[in-house]
């Protein structure tokens, strides 16, 4: 009699344990709006016990214009099968490659109208061994990853200007901003598209509540290899990540508990001189404080890293730590953590971070350094 009480002991014991450490980590799990919603208070992991970045090498790239005209360098870079990366300088009109190591393998195409060249080039994809360029507003160009000219169209797309770009399978995502005649609202449109840009199917729009002139809210998205997609929908005011599936229909938000915080005065006074005449005019709104979310992408564990508030990119100081966030396919929150390593201004691939840094101000130098991420847990 007494071993069996001492087993229900033991058994309620375990079974109090893991309600209070499910309590711990995750303030609720429910459904909002028919959406299953999981907001954590609290990591799984402390700091240093998950995760560690190592650095492999740098990529100078001081003589490559790596950021296009909406000020973003995402539809610039992407990579072969063979893991080379390619890398578009908008303003030359020239393709640079790089080996896995990160060594110079070669560089082709020039500013021009022939078949080779490139004038006003927005953005950048590799699909199937072929090298897709958009350049103006209407023309994209095909080209082999050797450079060779293939052939071009003429693309009539439904937005005003493709912001998002990626390839899915044998389909192209695209995400577009369209405004109204005053050029105050902006909706984001994404949709599939074939080999010629032609629109085939809608999947999501999103009306940016600050309109035109607030903060570039298209660079908050993020697409997944298999089609879903993530987009934290009030990213002024809450830490929530909506997850969608491909047709566009959410399935899951998660997210933190989370208090914002002002920009600090360096990033603050920077935000004021970089945009002060678009700030006078009102093209553009002043924020009190950064968004949530700045930037997202998935690990070879399918894990979500997020980079959080204010940002080296803001306030350009060097002692200036990020703030990181890891999630787990549930929408868990495993790790958090403060590093110079990961920042606004990064992409991902095979296991590697790749860290774009802000010119350097008194040489005009850039480089990207390469991390490889290291997990210490299971």
């Amino acid at each position: 009699m007494r071993k069996v009480i001492s087993q229900v002991i033991a058994f309620f014991h375990r079974t109090v344990v893991w309600i209070l450490l499910a309590a711990t980590f995750i303030s609720f799990g429910c459904r909002e709006g028919g959406v299953p919603s999981v907001i954590s208070d609290s990591p799984r992991y402390k700091e240093g016990t998950y995760v560690t970045l190592e650095k492999l090498y740098r990529i100078d790239v001081t003589d490559i214009n790596l950021f296009t005209r909406r000020n973003d360098y995402r539809g610039c870079y992407d990579f072969d099968a063979a893991n080379n990366l390619y890398l578009l300088d908008t303003f030359e009109g020239t393709i640079t490659v790089f080996d896995e190591q990160g060594r110079f393998l070669r560089r082709f195409g020039r500013g021009g109208q022939g078949p080779n060249e490139f004038i006003d080039a927005n953005f950048m994809i590799i699909k199937q061994n072929r090298l897709y360029i958009y350049q103006g507003f209407h023309e994209l160009k095909v080209l082999t990853l050797e450079g060779e000219f293939i052939k071009k169209h003429v693309v009539q797309l439904v937005q005003q200007n493709p912001l998002v770009e990626k390839a899915v399978g044998d389909k192209f995502y695209l995400v577009g901003g369209k405004t109204d005649h005053t050029f105050t609202q902006l909706e984001l449109i994404l949709g599939e598209t074939d080999d010629k840009f032609s629109w085939k199917k809608e999947i999501w729009r999103y009306k940016y509540p600050e309109g035109l002139n607030g903060y570039p809210c298209w660079e908050w998205l993020f697409i997944l290899d298999n089609g879903e997609f993530l987009f934290p929908e009030n990213n002024h005011h809450e830490y929530s990540i909506t997850w969608f599936d491909r047709s566009g229909e959410p399935r899951l938000k998660f997210g933190r508990r989370y208090k914002q915080q002002k920009y600090s005065v360096e990033a603050r006074q920077r935000f004021l001189n970089q945009w002060a005449e678009a700030i006078k005019k009102g093209k553009m709104k002043v924020f009190d404080e950064p968004p949530v979310v700045r930037r997202m992408f998935q690990d070879e564990r399918g894990n979500i890293w997020v980079v959080v508030g204010e940002t080296f990119e803001d306030n350009l100081n060097p002692a200036f730590k990020n703030t990181v966030d890891i999630f787990n396919r549930k929408g868990e929150w495993l790790f958090s953590f403060k590093t110079e390593k990961v920042s606004k201004n990064i992409f991902y691939r095979r296991g590697k971070i790749y860290k774009v840094s802000p010119l350097e101000p008194d040489t005009y130098n850039l480089y990207i350094d390469v991390y490889k991420i290291k997990y210490l847990k299971n």
